[in-house]
C-alpha cells in the first residue's frame, strides 16, 4: 500500500522527453495525501501533458450516483477487476515522486519511514486514471498501482507503490499499448530503496514542511 509521498521540487527537467509543458498548478509537498489534487503526466489527444488531478475518490462520495476509485490498486489484478480494467487498458499516467512514507509496526507502536532511492532522484509511479462524474468536480482521480515490495522495502512492508524504469515510461503513457505488453512491465521487480525513520509529524496531513524529512530516532518505550 502507498498512503503518503514527496515530490518536493516539482519541474518539467525530469520529464522533458516526454513534454515541454511545465507541471500545472502545483508547488512543493513534503507530504502528499490522498483527497488532494497532484500533478500527474497522462497522453490525450495523442500528447502527453502535464495534468493534475484527485488522488482517490472516497467510497461515501455522492454514493447514489458513482462507486468508489481506491488510492492503490494491485499491479497483479488491475486488468481484471471491474474497478479498474477500463482505466488500466485506456487511461493511465504517471506520478511524478521523489519518495514516499511507510510505517514500520512495533508491537504496539507505528514509526514513519521515508522510503527514497540511492541517489535521491524523482522518479515516476504507475498509475491510472478514471473521469469524474460529478458535475460539480471535473477533476479527475487517479489511484497509484502497487506490487511486492523490494527486499530492502521489506522490513516495513509487504507492498510498494510501482515505480517504473524510465525506458518503459512512454510505453505505459502509449494508450495503443497492448494490455499483455503493460502486464509485462508490471511484472518487473521494483528498484532498491533506502529508508530511514522520521517524526511522527507525517502522520497529519496539515503537516507539510522540510522538517518532515529529517531522520528521528526517537522510540516509545515498551512496558513489561
Amino acid at each position: 500500500m502507498c498512503g503518503r509521498y514527496s515530490w518536493k521540487k516539482p519541474g518539467k527537467k525530469r520529464f522533458a522527453k516526454l513534454t515541454t509543458n511545465d507541471p500545472k498548478s502545483t508547488g512543493s509537498s513534503f507530504n502528499r495525501a490522498p483527497g488532494q489534487v497532484h500533478p500527474t503526466l497522462s497522453n490525450r489527444n495523442g500528447a502527453v501533458e502535464w495534468n493534475p488531478m484527485l488522488w482517490g475518490r472516497p467510497s461515501n462520495r455522492n454514493k447514489s450516483r458513482i462507486g468508489a476509485f481506491p488510492i492503490n490498486a494491485r499491479a497483479e489484478t488491475v486488468g481484471k477487476k471491474p474497478t479498474f480494467r477500463e482505466s488500466f487498458e485506456k487511461r493511465r499516467c504517471l506520478v511524478p515522486a521523489d519518495g514516499f512514507y511507510e510505517w514500520e509496526v512495533l508491537e504496539t507502536q507505528k514509526y514513519p519511514h521515508f522510503i527514497h532511492l540511492p541517489d535521491h532522484e524523482t522518479f515516476a509511479m504507475a498509475g491510472i486514471w478514471t473521469k469524474s462524474l460529478e458535475e460539480s468536480d471535473q477533476t479527475d482521480i487517479f489511484s497509484l498501482l502497487t506490487q511486492s515490495a523490494h527486499p530492502s522495502v521489506l522490513p516495513l512492508h509487504h507492498r510498494m507503490p510501482v515505480i517504473l524504469r524510465e525506458s518503459d515510461w512512454e510505453i505505459w503513457l502509449d494508450p495503443s499499448s497492448l494490455p499483455e505488453h503493460l502486464e509485462k512491465i508490471l511484472l518487473k521487480p521494483g528498484p532498491r530503496m533506502i529508508h530511514y525513520q522520521v517524526s511522527n509529524q507525517v502522520n497529519s496531513t496539515r503537516n507539510d514542511a522540510p522538517e518532515l524529512q529529517l531522520p528521528f530516532s526517537e522510540r516509545q518505550a515498551t512496558l513489561f
